[in-house]
């Protein structure tokens, strides 16, 4: 029998500068070594992160189909643990992360879903506005679960239907809005990660912004997903 308690999924695309400093700081939870497995998914890497994740005692999936819904449903499948947790490869986690998580999940058998705190480095205008709107309303107020720091309970992931196949950007939100009606949505503020601001520099930015706040609205509002193409996970 399986002594994993908690799978941690990690989708992974072209991420070879940032990837090992994100699955260093997995390797180093407090949390019992042979009670949690670390899974990257590939989805389709050009470049070498491949090799780099090979460095590492790791299990390495490949998904072929692209998007990061393709990828995280790639993961749960081969995954061990009762707990799943997703974290993104341009993220790095503190050493109590999943002892957190777990305590969190055996206080109350009500909970079903668990998120935390995002934080973005290095900080700009955009960057910061981001986080305030993540942590503070999408968080603390609504209680949705953020992409790089959430997890959820297996059977419940699967009886909702895990991850639709045909939604990519904001997939996580759309399962939150399935998953809080079987349970307890919390929001941990002091367990947050630390990941990339990549996606808040230069003119792109402003466009990703408004594409993030469009379709977050759009599902929480309406039910209704306006982004669905299957791109690339970065």
């Amino acid at each position: 029998m399986s002594n994993i308690l908690i799978s941690i999924i990690v989708p992974a695309y072209n991420e070879e500068k940032l990837i090992s400093s994100c699955i260093s700081s997995l390797e180093k939870q407090d949390f019992n070594k042979e009670n949690y497995e670390i899974i990257v998914v590939d989805n389709g890497s050009t470049d070498n992160t491949v090799k780099v994740v090979e460095n590492f005692n790791v299990k390495l999936i490949y998904e072929p189909k692209k998007g990061i819904s393709s990828a995280i449903r790639r993961g749960i499948f081969e995954a061990k643990g009762e707990i799943i947790t997703i974290t993104n490869a341009d993220t790095v986690v503190f050493t109590d992360w999943i002892s957190n998580i777990y305590k969190t999940f055996k206080s109350n058998p009500d909970i079903v879903v668990v998120s935390g705190r995002v934080i973005f480095n290095p900080k700009n205008f955009l960057s910061c506005v981001g986080e305030l709107f993540m942590n503070y309303v999408g968080g603390i107020i609504l209680k949705d679960i953020m992409g790089p720091n959430f997890a959820i309970r297996k059977d419940i992931y699967y009886k909702i239907g895990g991850l639709r196949e045909d939604i990519n950007f904001n997939c996580e939100t759309e399962l939150f809005l399935r998953v809080k009606k079987e349970g307890e949505a919390v929001f941990l503020w002091n367990n947050p990660v630390v990941t990339s601001n990549r996606h808040f520099r230069g003119i792109e930015a402003i466009k990703y912004c408004i594409r993030g706040a469009i379709s977050s609205m759009s599902l929480l509002f309406f039910k209704r997903a306006t982004f669905v193409d299957m791109v690339d996970v970065r």
